[in-house]
């Protein structure tokens, strides 16, 4: 609706231009082929984004949690181990959201090439919770070293060290009798 209203505007200011005297005719008919020409990748690409973020809206909202529970937690780490630096707060917290950013895309065209069915789906699920998982894991690891490794409980942790080593999703959701503790949840 907002790319279709911003859409309308810049045709009625075309109009009002095309509609004076001053300038010419083919000046008024270059400046409006400029806007046309300028506007056009702008307003697919912000569509694009808006039909990506009405199906990922939830991803995106997760990763920004995560984002900023991990520079929370960064920072209460780093205090309590006296290792705190504004600098290096600001550094890395902005070369992180850069670098999920990057992947995230780069990944995700990768997933578009592969097309819409169950192997784009797997990718699209691998994608994001490698997405997600980055700050979060970042967050729990430090979190996991603040309580002395008491919580969260080790089974999950090395489940995120094994995700992150071996990429194998089923074994980080995996719910089969492997005495790591997660059958005896309840």
């Amino acid at each position: 609706m907002k790319h279709l209203k911003l859409h309308l505007l810049k045709i009625f200011y075309s109009a009002i231009l095309l509609s004076t005297d001053k300038p010419s005719f083919i000046e008024k008919v270059q400046y409006w082929a400029k806007v046309l020409l300028a506007s056009a990748p702008v307003v697919a690409v912000l569509e694009r984004l808006g039909f990506w973020y009405d199906s990922n809206s939830q991803f995106f909202r997760f990763v920004l949690i995560a984002l900023l529970i991990n520079m929370g937690v960064g920072l209460w780490y780093h205090l309590k181990m006296k290792t705190f630096s504004w600098k290096e707060f600001f550094s890395r917290n902005i070369l992180m959201f850069v670098n999920v950013l990057l992947v995230y895309v780069l990944l995700d065209m990768l997933r578009i090439t592969a097309g819409d069915n169950i192997i784009g789906e797997t990718f699209k699920v691998l994608i994001q919770v490698t997405t997600l998982l980055w700050p979060a894991s970042k967050a729990l690891k430090n979190i996991y070293i603040l309580n002395q490794k008491k919580f969260p409980p080790a089974f999950i942790m090395d489940r995120l060290y094994n995700f992150e080593k071996n990429g194998n999703i089923k074994d980080l959701f995996n719910d089969k009798n492997d005495n790591d503790g997660l059958n005896n949840v309840g």
